[in-house]
């Protein structure tokens, strides 16, 4: 992917203001602005994802600050296929906790769906598959789905995976990955103790969501894990941002610092919170000792530049493997100044991994 030249970036960070905060923008980003300046926000913002919050923002703007009528027609477009996805996911969701209900069973419904209720526009958060966890029913809940004869696979230790409606449904045995250092194994033990205060979905009937103290932890762990292996999006800062922003009143910060400090995610939590707060431009409640300002900017121009090329590509086995050691030697940085796992333990961990599960070096989430 290109890299989004500074203006571009200001002028997506300014939509983004508006639609997830509200906050104001400077006319002179928008001023005189030609189809191709259009384009390239239009683009990022794709490649982000968070279209659907940039025309959120579009729909703002004074009325000569927005771009013509056919580029419109075509964001809208596009925001109406993710409005139409949301709402297959929420069906899809409610459709697998009614099933689990009837057998006893409660569900826990963990990111996507569970942050998009913060949202302004929650069908405007894109998501991927819906992840649960069955509060300790993990197995019985894998056979009730086998019973019904859905295919599960046990890809990877950490969840069981399942398709119902066309939407991929991912089962949690573990909520993070306990089995690669002291910090996986800490978080999951602090989460494993805090999924008892879970309270009822605010979208979908008979599910729970996870405390605020828990979503913190859980979305720090899980976003650190997958930045440093494949690189995030700006979609997830905003979720931290917006998520902070939501519970600023009411979130345990005392207790979230600890966990952070205790499991090593300090500093990794402290960049991206740094990061969100320049996109949404407001101050997010969490008090860090340390904000590595000159880091931070490394890391949104690595968010906004860097291109995971294995998950884009059809390739032979041979290819994706090559593909997956050149981007782990060209990840090692992140590993050495931002997250808190080990570069050369992760790569051992990813060789077992690829040894006893061969068909993970060509596994693609698109």
């Amino acid at each position: 992917m290109a890299t989004i030249s500074s203006i571009t970036k200001q002028r997506l960070f300014a939509l983004l203001r508006l639609a997830l905060v509200d906050i104001d923008y400077p006319r002179t980003h928008f001023d005189h602005m030609s189809d191709s300046k259009w384009q390239d926000i239009y683009n990022a913002a794709l490649e982000q994802g968070v279209l659907a919050f940039a025309y959120d923002g579009i729909r703002k703007l004074d009325e000569d600050h927005q771009p013509n009528l056919e580029i419109k027609i075509q964001w809208a477009y596009n925001v109406s296929y993710i409005e139409k996805l949301s709402k297959k996911q929420l069906s899809t969701a409610q459709k697998v906790v009614d099933t689990f209900t009837k057998q006893g069973i409660n569900t826990l419904i963990l990111k996507g769906l569970s942050l998009a209720a913060l949202y302004p526009e929650p069908e405007h958060r894109q998501s991927g598959d819906i992840d649960i966890y069955l509060m300790g029913d993990f197995e019985r809940g894998n056979e009730i789905v086998k019973s019904k004869g859905i295919n599960v696979k046990y890809d990877y230790f950490v969840h069981s995976e399942f398709v119902v409606d066309g939407v991929n449904i991912e089962n949690h045995h573990y909520f993070v990955n306990p089995d690669v250092n002291s910090t996986g194994r800490y978080i999951e033990c602090v989460l494993e103790q805090m999924v008892a205060h879970s309270t009822d979905h605010p979208t979908v009937e008979g599910a729970l969501i996870p405390s605020a103290e828990f979503t913190a932890l859980f979305l720090a762990r899980h976003s650190s894990w997958h930045y440093a292996r494949e690189g995030i999006k700006l979609r997830d800062i905003c979720d931290w941002g917006v998520f902070l922003n939501h519970y600023r009143d009411s979130l345990e910060c005392n207790i979230v610092m600890e966990h952070l400090e205790n499991s090593g995610l300090a500093r990794y939590a402290s960049i991206i919170t740094t990061i969100a707060e320049q996109i949404l431009g407001i101050k997010l409640p969490l008090e860090f000792t340390d904000r590595y300002i000159e880091l931070s900017e490394r890391v949104l121009k690595d968010i906004l530049s860097f291109e995971n090329s294995e998950k884009h590509t059809e390739m032979n086995f041979l290819r994706a493997f090559m593909f997956k050691i050149r981007n782990r030697f060209a990840r090692k940085w992140c590993y050495d100044k931002v997250v808190p796992d080990s570069y050369w333990g992760n790569i051992w961990y990813s060789i077992k991994g690829y040894i006893t599960n061969p068909r993970a070096i060509k596994k693609a989430k698109l």
